[in-house]
């Protein structure tokens, strides 16, 4: 199933929106479609690869929707980066 994520961020006071078209497997849309498109698909990378670009100024994720009508900020938001600590010491 093909979703459009559309995404409003705030970096440093420069607000702007994307869009973006993605893929969704039948069976993760199937059992949780918020959680699917949130975290499985690519919404919340998606905003990290933005961030990236950005130079990794400060940001504020105002508004993640999917087909114009979902509303998934609450869930982006929610999400936090992994790192891995593989320091030797």
């Amino acid at each position: 199933m093909r979703v459009v994520i559309e995404t409003m961020l705030n970096i440093e006071g420069n607000r702007g929106s994307s869009r973006g078209e993605f893929f969704v497997r039948d069976r993760d849309f199937k059992d949780n479609p918020n959680f699917a498109i949130a975290v499985v698909v690519v919404a919340y990378e998606w905003i990290q690869q933005q961030w990236r670009e950005s130079g990794c100024r400060d940001l504020v994720i105002e508004m993640v929707t999917w087909n114009e009508e979902n509303d998934i900020t609450v869930d982006v938001r929610r999400i936090e980066p992994i790192v891995k600590d593989d320091l030797p010491f």
